[in-house]
């Protein structure tokens, strides 16, 4: 990381408020549960900080900085239906491109408190992940990685040499979280679509070094598919959600079989941002529109997943747990949805 970057991170995390919320422990299972479906619930356990590597003045030094290295934010956990933790706000890398920027940013993450990354096949950055990692000098099971199979990794054979690659670019004998990052794949016919996802979602559940399996963008019947097929239920369903995209049914659905919502495009486009409702909000608690949807995310239950590259941002996000939404703030952040989508619409795959 340019030293210009390492000075301003380090300065935005001295200035920021000191947070309240407690880091919850991420003891990972050694194996998934059989499908058992457990409700996810916040975990109220506490487990200090661990500090960033210390060496050279780099973010874990206290040199020339007063004494003291800046304190990393403390991120609460939610409880998957395997038993395991899973921390509730999640660096996303997409269209990160694997390089320099990237890997300033990871250690920027990481210094501010981030310990859960999500990446995917599809994002090509996954060795960026896994050396910032490596770099950080912390325990890797002080981290929880969430990576995704592509469509072209559907069907038995592709998907476990995809499951071996992402390993392989992550430096871990073990992936946290792995999910299908689609419904749809490469087949011909609405048969062989189903037919290959859950040929995947068997050789998913085959795989003991992913400690938990889930799906990305899938719709009801998608989810079905694979609980038709399997004997593990999904322990996630990464979608789009936000304020103006509130996916009220497929919540609940996923909320009833005991599936976590790890919700992406949190912050929610720049017009969510710009509304009035939010920038009210914004400016009674003194916070940005970014950290008010990332917030409401958060209180709806569920993981939220923030993305930027920049060190201001990186820190930004992730001061959301020592202020809290009104139910009237909440009802008004409610009001907002309006159904456009973003990114993924699968409505027409079967």
């Amino acid at each position: 990381m340019a030293m210009s970057q390492l000075l301003a991170c380090v300065l935005l995390l001295v200035l920021v408020s000191d947070t309240h919320a407690l880091v919850a422990q991420l003891t990972a299972p050694n194996r998934r549960s059989d499908g058992a479906v457990m409700m996810a619930k916040a975990k109220a356990k506490a487990k200090k900080p661990a500090k960033t590597k210390s060496a050279g003045g780099g973010f874990g030094s206290s040199k020339g900085f007063g004494g003291g290295a800046p304190k990393p934010v403390a991120i609460p956990s939610l409880e998957l239906n395997t038993g395991a933790a899973i921390p509730s706000l999640a660096f996303g890398t997409y269209k990160c491109p694997p390089g320099d920027e990237l890997a300033a940013a990871l250690e920027c993450a990481i210094a501010a408190g981030y310990r859960h990354f999500d990446t995917a096949r599809a994002y090509q950055n996954e060795a960026t992940i896994g050396a910032a990692i490596a770099a950080s000098g912390l325990p890797r099971e002080d981290f929880f990685i969430t990576t995704k199979l592509w469509a072209s990794d559907h069907g038995t054979d592709n998907t476990n040499l995809a499951i071996d690659q992402s390993l392989e670019a992550l430096q871990t004998d073990y992936i946290d979280l792995l999910l299908l990052h689609g419904p749809d794949n490469g087949g011909s016919s609405a048969e062989e679509k189903i037919e290959l996802r859950q040929q995947s979602w068997v050789a998913m559940e085959g795989r003991t070094e992913a400690r938990a399996i889930g799906v990305s963008n899938f719709e009801q019947r998608h989810i079905e598919s694979v609980l038709s097929c399997g004997s593990v239920t999904p322990a996630v369903n990464q979608i789009e959600c936000h304020a103006q995209l509130a996916q009220i049914e497929l919540r609940s659905y996923c909320a009833i079989n005991g599936i976590l919502i790890a919700a992406y495009g949190a912050v929610g486009a720049k017009g969510l941002r710009a509304d009035p409702a939010v920038q009210a909000i914004a400016k009674a608690h003194k916070r940005t529109p970014a950290q008010v949807s990332l917030r409401y995310s958060l209180q709806r239950g569920g993981v939220a997943l923030t993305k930027s590259v920049t060190p201001k941002r990186i820190v930004e996000n992730a001061q959301l747990f020592d202020f809290e939404l009104s139910p009237d703030e909440v009802s008004a952040m409610e009001a907002l949805d309006s159904g456009p989508r973003s990114y993924w619409d699968n409505s027409g795959v079967p």
